[in-house]
């Protein structure tokens, strides 16, 4: 279980290193955007920004928790990824 568990959290780790680089394109995109686009992608990425900080929150508990308290902790973190993915299918989509 902990070979599972360690490949599980160094896939979150990419992922969420993954994330902070699309949220610095984003960023250069929105300094690129006219004044209306650039007022939809800074909302964007605030949200993305605190999703993102709250994802990474999670992440260090789920590294912290114990055994029997992984898969709870595991939970909560795979929901916080979920919206975290789903905000950025959102802000790609965004002018």
């Amino acid at each position: 279980m902990l070979k599972d568990r360690k490949a599980y959290e160094s896939t979150l780790d990419a992922q969420l290193a993954q994330w902070k680089a699309d949220i610095d394109v984003l960023k250069a995109k929105a300094k690129r955007a006219e004044v209306n686009a650039m007022v939809s992608y800074d909302k964007a990425i605030d949200a993305l920004q605190g999703k993102h900080d709250e994802a990474g929150r999670n992440l260090s508990k789920l590294k912290a928790a114990s055994d029997e308290a992984w898969e709870s902790v595991k939970d909560g973190t795979e929901k916080v990824w979920v919206e975290l993915k789903a905000l950025f299918h959102g802000a790609i989509e965004k002018p």
